[in-house]
């Protein structure tokens, strides 16, 4: 009985101890963790309070990008309707340039065939100079011969 006893004063001196440590911690603790509640409550009811501040502030970003993609879209639209007509004013400069070289070409066809007309004059005028001095050459000397 004596060691059951002792057993059981040193596991009530264990409990007691452990009793004191558990409430001392508590003790502690306590403090500060309701120290924090409070803190972390204040926290809480401010970043609630500025909630309504920060939705505006969302509202406000949200309507600014709402008008920057209308903004973007009308230029988009702007750009769309300035293509169609600088491929039309390019299909339009494509006619006229092609125009401009067939009249080109034909101009330079004509100047061909006038250059060809000239030369072709020119040489039957001195070929028709040619032929007549030879045939006087050929018939003083076939009279010179005839003569003799």
């Amino acid at each position: 009985m004596k060691k059951n006893k002792k057993l059981h004063k040193i596991s009530s001196f264990r409990t007691i101890s452990m009793l004191f440590l558990v409430i001392w911690g508590l003790l502690l603790a306590g403090t500060s963790a309701h120290a924090n509640y409070f803190h972390d409550f204040y926290n809480g009811v401010e970043k609630f309070s500025d909630l309504p501040g920060e939705v505006n502030q969302l509202k406000e970003s949200y309507q600014e990008t709402l008008d920057e993609l209308d903004q973007a879209k009308q230029n988009a639209k702007a750009f769309e309707e300035q293509n169609v007509q600088l491929v039309e004013q390019n299909r339009q400069l494509a006619e006229t340039v092609n125009q401009l070289k067939e009249v080109n070409e034909l101009k330079d066809a004509k100047t061909r065939k006038f250059k060809i007309m000239l030369i072709t004059v020119i040489l039957l005028v001195i070929g028709y100079f040619v032929l007549i001095r030879v045939l006087r050459f050929a018939m003083r000397h076939s009279n010179r011969r005839t003569r003799l």
